[in-house]
């Protein structure tokens, strides 16, 4: 079943719909895309990007200072409700809010020893292992409230009404910290149900590790050497591999030596997503969701 029979519609393709029309009794391996929240142009991500990064300005703030992070991922458990991600749909790999908080916690020197680390895609970068189903399951929890009220647009919309009023947590941008709403809430084999503006995701991020090496690093080690009769494979052929993370060792250090790096890359990151054309196109939705393109004929 997917989102479109739970409405009761007859139609689907994703070029008859706002949200992502998963399928509703397993996992979809799509990840809600901190990049992709920022580029969008419409009022609903302009808003989710300001709550977005008060959060982050919180934590890295936080980390800062030194203070505990413990309460901010209290209520950053796994959220199953999107249907995005791996897993079963009930019980996915995404981290326990321990499990956050206890991943995050080599970010603290480096935030410390970093100035310029000051975005949600900077924690893919530095933290081996947390990738999009972490950052997905993080972003809905702090996005919670604000996909809610998408949701409940979107089953106005359809003419679905909800089946009960629920309490849950979300970020509160204002208060700078989680609070506690009651929303309408819809629910599927009596779960909570939310949907994905479908513009917000992607198969995977395009910012990592690897990515900042090659296309800032390797970059402006070319530049401060003037070796401009060299290719970066060349040069990132000399770095030495004597530690098995030495992609990752080697980005830290030099970031800590050089923190304008990071902000080169956040300057850059809007030109790498633009190069694949931003979010994904509709065919490609149906072509994860479905399996084949679904053409839409009026």
């Amino acid at each position: 079943m997917y989102i479109s029979d739970y409405l009761n519609s007859s139609v689907k393709g994703h070029s008859t719909l706002d949200f992502v029309d998963v399928f509703l009794n397993s996992d979809n391996r799509l990840f809600i895309d901190p990049s992709l929240i920022e580029r969008g142009n419409d009022t609903w991500c302009k808003n989710a990007t300001i709550i977005m990064s008060s959060f982050f300005d919180v934590l890295f703030n936080t980390m800062r200072s030194g203070g505990s992070t413990e309460l901010l991922f209290a209520h950053a458990g796994e959220q199953n409700a999107t249907k995005l991600g791996y897993g079963n749909g009930l019980n996915g790999k995404g981290k326990t809010a321990k499990g956050l908080d206890d991943c995050l916690q080599g970010l603290y020197p480096l935030v410390q020893a970093i100035p310029t680390v000051s975005r949600p895609q900077d924690i893919p970068v530095f933290v081996p292992g947390f990738a999009e189903d972490c950052m997905s399951d993080l972003l809905t929890n702090i996005l919670h409230g604000h996909i809610n009220d998408f949701t409940a647009e979107q089953m106005k919309k359809h003419g679905r009404e909800a089946d009960l009023e629920k309490n849950f947590f979300t970020w509160n941008m204002s208060a700078k910290e989680w609070i506690e709403i009651s929303r309408p809430c819809w629910l599927h084999n009596n779960k909570e149900l939310l949907l994905v503006p479908k513009h917000i995701v992607r198969k995977n991020f395009l910012f990592n590790t690897g990515q900042y090496l090659r296309r800032v690093i390797l970059e402006r080690v070319r530049e401060e050497n003037n070796w401009q009769d060299m290719s970066k494979k060349d040069i990132e052929a000399n770095i030495s591999r004597d530690r098995e993370n030495w992609s990752y060792d080697y980005v830290v250090d030099y970031t800590k030596k050089q923190p304008e790096a990071l902000r080169d890359y956040h300057k850059k990151l809007p030109s790498y997503y633009s190069e694949v054309g931003g979010c994904m196109t509709d065919e490609e939705l149906d072509e994860v969701i479905y399996g084949c393109f679904i053409k839409y004929c009026a």
